[in-house]
């Protein structure tokens, strides 16, 4: 239950956010959002190491809501130790975005709203087991990628948040693309978007040689 805080928290930081009047309180509420979320990342940690056993490379702490039957999409989410470190290190990261942008003063309340849903779209990816919804939280994090260089950005701004956006169009192109063959080459009645269903898969050579280019430049 306590990976969920990862992504509610976020949420309700852009809620609060969205909410007040007096712009005088966005930075320290985008900073204890941080924080906050900081915490519930330590707790994620602390709770992986109390069941963990080092050497399984087990999935724990999962959570699995059916979200789409027909196309057998789950909310499907859960930490390993690849993915605690990788949350650790958005969680610091966040924190220091927002202190290094405390005096930043143009649109401050959408600067920091974007940079929330930015956060939200990270912490989501990384916890993701479901493709599908690894992928959906990689999509959500493009567009305040490309507002925040965009309007915040220095240099030639449009330049570089538009060459970006390409960038990451043309990848997820490529990434749905190969999420979506893998997803038809499983076998009959087994269809799944979970990986680790997939990854005791005995999928044909040639499939996976040919899909895999995609996974991979995605």
């Amino acid at each position: 239950m306590i990976v969920n805080f990862l992504l509610i928290v976020p949420l309700l930081t852009i809620l609060v956010l969205l909410l007040i009047q007096n712009t005088q309180y966005t930075k320290p509420i985008a900073l204890a959002g941080s924080v906050i979320q900081l915490m519930v990342v330590i707790g994620v940690l602390l709770q992986y190491l109390a069941v963990s056993s080092f050497n399984n490379g087990a999935m724990l702490l999962q959570t699995d809501v059916v979200w789409f039957s027909p196309l057998h999409i789950h909310y499907h989410v859960g930490v390993d130790g690849i993915s605690i470190v990788m949350l650790l290190l958005t969680a610091l990261i966040v924190i220091a975005a927002i202190l290094v942008s405390w005096k930043e003063a143009l649109l401050q309340k959408e600067f920091f709203i974007l940079l929330t849903l930015l956060a939200f779209g990270a912490y989501g990816f990384f916890i993701a087991i479901d493709l599908f919804l690894m992928f959906f939280f990689l999509e959500i994090a493009v567009v305040p990628k490309f507002l925040l260089i965009l309007i915040w950005g220095s240099g030639k701004k449009a330049y570089s948040a538009t060459k970006l956006v390409l960038m990451l169009i043309g990848a997820s192109a490529l990434l749905f693309m190969g999420i979506a063959c893998l997803y038809y080459n499983e076998p009959d009645g087994l269809q799944t978007f979970n990986m680790l269903q997939i990854a005791q898969m005995q999928l044909p050579y040639a499939v996976q040689i040919t899909l895999f280019p995609f996974m991979f430049i995605g």
